[in-house]
């Protein structure tokens, strides 16, 4: 892995301070105004303010809706708002979960692109190509269209696995920890899970039998009982180690480079459908009063099996949750701090972010999803949206 050293962050960010991105930078040309940033999704290549390369491993996303903006800064998951007048673009106050990510350079380059990012003052397209610049017209983040690939051709995604052995490079072998639940998730490009006390998040690559895991990043909870962070460090670091899997029924073996069996799952039940789909809510009931929700700000909800994030009106929102069967716990959200007109849009979305924690249990029933409180008196309505999976 590449590491960009802290030294090196702490004087590029002390540089930005003074000077911007890149010292006696021409403006930006005047160009076309920019249309069609909603709905793009760009990875970064360059932070202009430096030669160094991104961190090996790491990837780094900007993706527009139409109002908001968010993507992945290497470890955390981050959003936004923006406004758009012409060439000329304003970020609105970026808010993002709060992983932390071992490998050495990723949180440094997380905050050093996080700042920059909120300094952006204008943008240009270039074909496949984006640009941001500062107010001074220096150019700041270059970065590529993502490009449609077609499906990977794997097993893997869309499963899910419970850890039964951790294994050594020696040989030997440990069975989880009585009481615990460390389980694997694969997505088309990230993998997730509960690592036995926290719950973790990454990327992963696959070729064949071949996979590659890119930066891991979790929780930072403490569990008390003996030998449960010791697992979960152990289980993490191995995860790094993983070169190759198979696949026997329903068990699922991970090697190292040596051809060491180091990881064993079997087989889980699918998670729960609210992960397949992009909410919208439509409705608010309260003691049998039934609040319609209209207007072009939407309040949308999207469930990625260990977090709850969306917009809330105005500003963008993150939030943990658990599914315990049809139950479900949501903590406070964290959001962007961003003011809106009128009135009672910020009104509206104080009390959703409000009523969200206080969810016990959900339904599916086709395109509805009903999340509601343990005594049913408060009920949120949610149909799907039109640009949903």
């Amino acid at each position: 892995m590449k590491v960009l050293p802290i030294c090196v962050c702490l004087f590029l960010v002390a540089s930005l301070t003074v000077a911007g991105c890149v010292s006696e930078a021409p403006p930006a040309p005047p160009g076309k105004a920019v249309l069609g940033l909603p709905g793009t999704e760009w990875e970064l290549k360059t932070i202009s303010v430096t030669s160094v390369n991104l961190v090996e491993g790491t990837k780094i996303t900007l993706i527009f809706d139409e109002e908001s903006l968010g993507g992945t800064a290497g470890c955390n998951h981050y959003f936004g708002s923006y406004s758009l007048d012409e060439n000329r673009i304003s970020i609105g106050g970026i808010g993002s979960t709060l992983m932390y990510c071992g490998d050495p350079g990723v949180m440094e380059q997380e905050s050093l692109y996080l700042s920059i990012l909120g300094e952006a003052a204008s943008v240009r397209i270039d074909g496949d190509k984006l640009t941001l610049f500062d107010a001074a017209g220096a150019e700041c983040l270059i970065f590529i269209g993502m490009k449609e690939e077609p499906p990977v051709v794997s097993a893997l995604p869309g499963t899910e696995w419970q850890l039964q052995t951790i294994g050594s490079k020696d040989g030997t072998a440990s069975s989880v920890v009585s009481g615990t639940s460390v389980t694997l998730v694969f997505e088309n490009e990230s993998l997730l899970g509960t690592a036995g006390c926290n719950r973790y998040f990454g990327s992963y690559t696959v070729h064949g039998n071949t996979i590659s895991v890119g930066a891991i990043g979790s929780t930072k909870m403490n569990c008390g009982e003996p030998g449960v962070m010791v697992q979960e460090q152990n289980y993490l670091a191995t995860l790094h180690e993983i070169v190759s899997f198979g696949i026997d029924s329903d068990r699922l073996t991970l090697f190292d480079e040596q051809g060491n069996v180091r990881l064993v799952f079997t087989f889980a039940p699918p998670r729960s459908a609210l992960t397949k789909k992009h909410w919208i809510l439509d409705s608010i009931t309260e003691d049998t009063t039934v609040t319609p929700i209209t207007g072009d700000r939407a309040i949308t909800a999207v469930f990625d099996g260990v977090r709850i994030s969306g917009t809330g009106g105005c500003n963008g929102y993150s939030a943990e949750y658990h599914i315990d069967g049809d139950g479900i716990t949501i903590t406070d959200p964290i959001r962007t701090l961003v003011y809106c007109m009128p009135e009672t849009l910020m009104e509206l979305e104080s009390r959703y972010f409000s009523l969200l924690p206080q969810m016990a249990g959900y339904t599916i029933d086709g395109d509805r999803l009903s999340l509601f409180s343990s005594d049913k008196e408060i009920i949120l309505s949610f149909g799907v949206t039109a640009n949903g999976p």
